[in-house]
């Protein structure tokens, strides 16, 4: 009986010896003949009875909060006004404006009382910036103008004291992407970009898409070039590390990860700045890739997977050897952050076969060895990776008994077979 089997392709010739990788069309061929899977995070089930060691549970069963920590706080909750961080100066970008001008300002110029039109475009925009989907939206809508309005009376108030509403109190979007444009010095460039980390996760959502148009497109030039830098100076490596954690801000929207997911080299880069020699960056980096493969969509893996292969590569090592290279690492933080990613990479492919091929890769890289020692850490993070990384083995190995006992089932009584199957097709003619 032939079963559905990826296609390997080998590494070049100089790249370390390793197992082979599926090429991208057997992935993508394997995943055109199947149902989409829902994405997103997904609650755990119930428990299994013992009559039911074979029944199919989600491939991954985490919170997404879980495996992304704060980078992806959209989905947990609304950020609260009035608890964004002060934001560092930036020379040669404009200042904000003293509280007693603006409280004088608001004195001297009253509101106006809004007509129905302003209030439904600003009830529009306040959901629009709350970062909600339509799901969330339809049942606003549908209250009583009152509720809104009172709302949207709300929203204008604490906008105007964090100054959301006020160009003039606040850098523009406009006002990074030319700093960025300017290359500015290592130094100044720290500055710009923790004011800019700040500004994304502060604003709104409009803002952020004001600033990714042409802002991400910069952020990974950037990227780029510190990556090619031949230098490992430590401003360098700041420089690397706050880009990242600018990407991470903007991913806090879905604006921002379809951005992107969107662009072609951005998975690629974050790839090659994978780097166990530094943790902290590393663990960022990881943590977004593991978002990345769980909300993305279904070819998003293929993808996460070719850029992994190229860095590797590049690198002449095998392609996830720097991820278990990051298991052997002191801290705790990097190696939950690196079996998330592992869970992600294992449990999201739907195929078996493609499953167990990426499992045993990573046991030969090094993860056979490192588990026993990782089980013996005490922290609850790691532990429920660990727990999840056991579950879906125990359950793909029953899975795959369950396929080989029907091979031996057809071996054994092939005539019985045939003659039942020439029975039902009898009875329905």
């Amino acid at each position: 009986m032939d079963r559905h089997r990826p296609r390997l392709h080998h590494p070049p010739q100089g790249s370390a010896a390793g197992a082979p990788y599926p090429s991208s069309a057997s992935l993508r061929g394997s995943r055109d003949s199947r149902a989409p899977r829902r994405k997103g995070p997904q609650h755990p089930p119930p428990p299994r009875g013992p009559d039911g060691p074979g029944e199919k549970r989600p491939k991954f069963h985490l919170n997404i909060r879980t495996l992304t920590d704060d980078m992806l706080d959209r989905f947990a909750s609304i950020k609260i006004p009035g608890s964004k961080k002060e934001r560092p100066p930036l020379s040669n970008l404009k200042t904000a404006f003293a509280s007693s001008d603006c409280s004088s300002e608001a004195m001297e110029n009253p509101p106006k009382p809004l007509s129905e039109k302003e209030v439904l475009e600003l009830f529009e925009k306040m959901m629009e910036d709350m970062n909600l989907n339509e799901d969330k939206k339809a049942p606003l809508r549908e209250k009583d103008f009152s509720i809104k309005k009172e709302m949207v009376m709300q929203y204008i108030n604490t906008a105007s004291k964090t100054g959301s509403l006020k160009r003039n109190r606040q850098i523009s979007p406009q006002e990074f992407i030319h700093e960025l444009k300017m290359g500015p010095a290592d130094e100044r460039l720290v500055t710009c970009l923790e004011s800019l980390r700040v500004s994304l996760t502060s604003n709104p959502v409009s803002w952020v898409e004001s600033f990714g148009r042409e802002g991400l497109g910069l952020l990974l030039d950037i990227l780029e070039k510190l990556i090619r830098s031949k230098t490992q100076e430590t401003i360098v490596k700041k420089n690397q590390h706050r880009v990242i954690q600018c990407l991470k801000a903007l991913m806090n929207t879905q604006y921002g990860l379809e951005r992107i997911m969107s662009e072609e080299r951005s998975l690629s880069l974050l790839a090659r700045a994978i780097d166990p020699q530094q943790p902290s960056v590393m663990t960022d980096l990881v943590k977004l890739l593991s978002a990345v493969c769980i909300v993305g969509e279904e070819s998003i893996l293929e993808d996460v997977l070719e850029a992994l292969t190229s860095a590797g590569e590049e690198r002449r090592i095998d392609r996830f050897s720097s991820i278990v290279e990051g298991l052997r690492h002191n801290s705790v933080q990097l190696q939950v952050a690196c079996m998330q990613l592992i869970n992600a990479l294992i449990t999201s492919p739907d195929d078996l076969d493609f499953r167990l091929h990426i499992r045993n890769e990573f046991m030969r890289c090094g993860l056979k060895e490192i588990l026993p020692n990782l089980k013996c850490i005490k922290n609850d993070g790691l532990d429920i990776q660990l727990k999840v990384f056991d579950e879906h083995k125990e359950e793909d190995l029953i899975e795959l008994s369950h396929r080989l006992q029907d091979i031996k089932v057809e071996f054994e009584y092939p005539f019985v077979l045939k003659s039942t199957q020439i029975c039902k097709i009898t009875a329905k003619s």
